[in-house]
C-alpha cells in the first residue's frame, strides 16, 4: 500500500506503521509502531511523523533511524 506523507491526503483504513520509505531511496523506522485511523492524515517532519486526527488533535512519533539506501 502507498502512502502520501504530505499531511492533506487522509488514510483510507486503520494502519499500523513501524517503518517506511519516504521515497524510493529513503527509510524510516520509527522508535515504536503507531497505529494510524481511517481518516488520520500523516506527515514527516523533522525526523518525525506527524498524525493529525479528523478534531485537529496532533500527536508526534520520533523516528529511532532513518538512512538512505544505496542501490
Amino acid at each position: 500500500m502507498r502512502i502520501d506523507f504530505d499531511g492533506v491526503t487522509p488514510v483510507s483504513r486503520m494502519l499500523l506503521l513501524s517503518e517506511f520509505q519516504l521515497n524510493s531511496d529513503f527509510q524510516v523506522v520509527l522508535d515504536r509502531p503507531v497505529f494510524v485511523a481511517a481518516g488520520d492524515r500523516v506527515s514527516y517532519e523533522g525526523g518525525a511523523v506527524v498524525v493529525t486526527r479528523p478534531a485537529g488533535e496532533h500527536r508526534k512519533h520520533p523516528a529511532s533511524n532513518s538512512y538512505w539506501i544505496c542501490r
